[in-house]
């Protein structure tokens, strides 16, 4: 007789009670394995948090490359629309209709926060795209007429950050963004070209800056959707939501009249097989038969 160890009985049964479990669950049709567990996405405010801190960073770019542009800024050049058109003091427009357009986004994404995460990061992306070109370009802008704003909004809307258009580019983007409605898209659309008319009417950028600014903020929005797919789609989530409200309850009253009207067909009693009365001849004087009268035979008969 072998001797065995105390414990390899032990270690035996363990190993034949998982084979029978193994066995019982491949019986049953499931999976022996263990389910993967699902992946934990991240909430609002934390992909909030990240846009926010991205647009952070973005906005010291985009004033360390205004300062650096306008500090090295060269000569103007020459415009071919600009030589034509203006200068008009468009000053009110350019920088009281950017608030206003501002309040309005602002608005907008406090009214469905679902759309913050992605707004911060394509405007936070749109700004460093920006950034760089201007530290690239170094052209002063085109003589414009001699007022002045306040000292503050003197250095935030007016430098040497020429290409491209900040003013045309980011209206563009927002109606890109609200492409899936239309009436924010028509008013997205409108601010933009309201806007590269403005710039352009008082010779704030050059006409290169406004017609490379709609091409260039595209990319920046399929960049931007191709990055960030996760906020993209939590961005329009709530309009699909409601898009899919009136449909479902469309299709249910549809389904509820037809069960209504759903009935076998209704079963009517035939009618009355009729004989038709035999053909007989008669002659212009006899008189009429019988029926013809109301009087039966046998009356006649006495």
């Amino acid at each position: 007789m072998t001797a065995t160890h105390p414990g390899t009985h032990g270690r035996n049964r363990s190993v034949a009670g998982a084979a029978a479990q193994l066995e019982v669950a491949s019986a049953n049709g499931a999976d022996a394995r263990p389910l993967p567990q699902p992946v934990r996405q991240p909430r609002l405010p934390t992909l909030a948090l990240e846009g926010a801190a991205f647009l952070a960073a973005s906005l010291i770019a985009i004033v360390a490359a205004v300062s650096f542009a306008t500090s090295n800024a060269s000569n103007y050049v020459a415009d071919l629309v600009l030589r034509n058109v203006g200068p008009y003091n468009m000053r009110f427009a350019f920088v009281y209709g950017t608030f206003a357009v501002f309040a309005i986004t602002v608005a907008l994404l406090a009214w469905r926060p679902n759309r913050l995460p992605f707004a911060l990061k394509a405007i936070a992306l749109f700004l460093v795209v920006r950034a760089v070109f201007v530290s690239l370009t170094h052209i002063a802008p085109s003589p414009i007429d001699p007022q002045k704003p306040a000292p503050f909004l003197n250095a935030m809307f007016y430098g040497s950050d020429q290409f491209f258009s900040g003013h045309t580019g980011m209206p563009f983007l927002g109606a890109l963004c609200f492409w899936h409605m239309a009436q924010w898209r028509f008013f997205y659309l409108a601010a933009t070209v309201f806007f590269g008319t403005v710039v352009l009417l008082g010779h704030y950028h050059y006409s290169i800056d406004v017609l490379a600014a709609l091409f260039i903020t595209h990319g920046i929005f399929q960049i931007a959707c191709w990055m960030f797919r996760q906020d993209f789609a939590l961005f329009r989530s709530s309009e699909l939501a409601a898009a899919k409200k009136p449909k479902r309850a469309i299709r249910k009253k549809i389904d509820s009249w037809v069960e209504a009207h759903r009935k076998g067909p209704a079963l009517v009693p035939p009618a009355p097989e009729s004989h038709p009365e035999p053909f007989k001849l008669h002659v212009v004087n006899d008189p009429p038969p019988p029926a013809a009268t109301g009087v039966s035979d046998s009356t006649a008969a006495g």
